[in-house]
């Protein structure tokens, strides 16, 4: 029998602690080999490598994001975690807020992870902050739309 108490103790550590000091391979401890990621304005994926490009990308466009959680809740296998989220964006502090629903295995491994807050107001922040743009661009995050038109010509 799982001891999921003492699970969740351990995903939320390594959540929090990747989001203290965030680098691509910051969860590389807590991900399964066959993870799936779903994320807003970052490409779904499967596997670690997936990650990792896309958490480059993302720390391309904003280098200094920290994660603080919130609050959180567990039950079984599922994690539901509260997220506020801090950068820089376009030389001026950006924050938002999002909930992650981690569904983790017995060992505490992360099998999917959706990620759910709105993109709007940071599409519309990057559109307002001029200085932003060219990060925004270089980081393969933007524009959304036409980065994915391309990914799909790539496979």
């Amino acid at each position: 029998m799982t001891d999921w108490p003492v699970v969740h103790e351990r995903v939320l550590k390594l959540f929090a602690a990747g989001w203290d000091e965030p680098g691509p391979h910051s969860w590389d401890d807590l991900l399964d080999p066959d993870v799936e990621l779903i994320q807003p304005m970052l490409r779904d994926g499967r596997g670690p490598a997936s990650w990792w490009g896309e958490a480059e990308r993302l720390l391309q466009l904003l280098p200094d994001l920290r994660g603080d959680v919130l609050e959180w809740a567990g039950h079984d296998e599922t994690l539901f975690i509260h997220v506020r989220f801090r950068a820089t964006l376009g030389g001026e502090p950006f924050t938002w807020q999002a909930v992650d629903v981690l569904r983790v295995d017995n060992d505490g491994r992360l099998r999917r992870r959706e990620s759910f807050f709105d993109s709007a107001p940071l599409a519309r922040t990057v559109a307002l902050r001029p200085r932003a743009w060219a990060a925004w661009w270089r980081s393969g995050i933007a524009p959304l739309s036409v980065r994915r038109r391309m990914q799909r010509r790539r496979r």
